[in-house]
């Protein structure tokens, strides 16, 4: 079984009927009641497609957590959240109030929690160590603390990049197979990663060849490594 841990529909039809028809296992990210109620309408109700909720911090500006409460209830995966002071203007501070928040929420409720961490990897180590549960990396592009992430026991998704990107790909290479996933991030990204125009076609093609690009960096047959990243996104969202 294919997976993709991290994903953003964006709205597009094609790429929920995609996912469906080629079953594969998916984390779909929401970070608004709006795409919450988009991506129910988009996706069959199973254990396929799983939605996660949060307020990233790009938006954590635009809602108070008490808004946003009803979401987190509904939803079994907390995320994306996080802090980034590299892609983004929202002050931190504001960032990180309603982060804080979430972190608390999700470890007291014990659901797994899906991390943005671009520019603030120090600071999200130490609060994800106040507020210990399951954690996902989502793309971690830095050379800084991988070590610390992995000793944390946080699982990564590997983003589409892995050939380009030296930081990602020496990730690749220190994770353990128990914690090791892969992504898309959604169309846009993968466009934005490969510099190149993708259609919708092109997906299940794309996602393939990253899990055969891990694998031979792994030196693991890609099917090995398929069942193994199923069961590690198994295991990381149902405990």
């Amino acid at each position: 079984m294919l997976i993709d841990g991290h994903c953003h529909l964006a709205g597009s039809t094609e790429l929920a009927q995609r996912q469906q028809k080629y079953q594969i296992l998916t984390i779909l990210n929401c970070d608004s009641p709006e795409e919450w109620e988009e991506n129910q309408r988009l996706t069959k109700e199973g254990d396929l497609q799983l939605l996660s909720f949060g307020v990233h911090p790009w938006k954590a500006d635009q809602y108070r957590f008490e808004a946003v409460l009803p979401y987190l209830e509904k939803a079994n995966i907390i995320g994306e959240i996080g802090l980034d002071s590299v892609w983004t203007e929202v002050p931190l501070a504001t960032q990180l109030t309603i982060f804080e928040q979430q972190l608390i929420y999700a470890m007291e409720r014990q659901k797994p929690v899906v991390l943005h961490t671009k520019g603030c990897e120090a600071e999200i180590l130490s609060l994800i160590k106040k507020n210990p549960n399951r954690y996902l990396i989502h793309w971690y592009s830095s050379m800084a603390l991988q070590k610390a992430y992995i000793d944390f026991g946080c699982y990564f998704t590997i983003g589409i990049d892995l050939m380009r990107n030296n930081a990602v790909k020496e990730l690749a290479k220190k994770v353990p197979l128990d914690r090791l996933l892969i992504e898309t991030d959604g169309l846009a990204a993968i466009e934005w990663a490969l510099d190149r125009k993708v259609q919708v076609d092109d997906y299940v093609a794309i996602l393939r060849c990253h899990l055969q690009s891990l694998a031979e960096l792994r030196n693991i047959e890609s099917t090995i490594l398929a069942e193994k990243m199923t069961k590690n996104l198994q295991v990381f969202i149902n405990g």
